[in-house]
């Protein structure tokens, strides 16, 4: 399993507390796993990312756009790539592909190490200054 740690903080307690629930989330992915669950499993989590990415995506956007975040356009693409991946994995299950469990793990994994620990943290400085810690 996988456990918050402080280097994941990108020090702001709004989005630290959404990226939780992307742990929240990897975490059932591997319990899944763990329990050889069937495709209603799965989709359940799916459906979860889905909700998480328009969560929170939309909130890191917002910021950005308020405070005229200079990366913008590059991070909402990265948003999008995940976006359409999730919907992909949801297509993938719905057609009987149980194997993707572990692809999910793995993109949620680099996602983590990737994303918020290097693409995230580059805006702190600037939601910070404008007032959003």
């Amino acid at each position: 399993m996988v456990e918050w740690e402080d280097k994941f903080s990108v020090g702001v307690l709004k989005i630290d507390e959404e990226h939780k629930k992307l742990i929240d989330i990897m975490n059932n992915v591997i319990a899944a796993k763990q329990r050889n669950d069937d495709h209603g499993v799965i989709r359940k989590i799916l459906d979860e990312m889905v909700d998480y990415a328009n969560i929170h995506f939309k909130t890191e956007e917002t910021y950005m756009l308020k405070f005229k975040y200079p990366e913008y356009s590059y991070h909402k693409e990265e948003h999008l790539d995940f976006t359409f991946k999730t919907l992909a994995y949801q297509s993938r299950v719905l057609s009987g592909d149980l194997a993707v469990a572990t692809e999910i793990l793995e993109y949620l994994q680099l996602w983590l190490f990737e994303h918020i620990q290097r693409t995230d943290k580059k805006y702190t400085e600037c939601f910070n200054t404008n007032g959003i810690k």
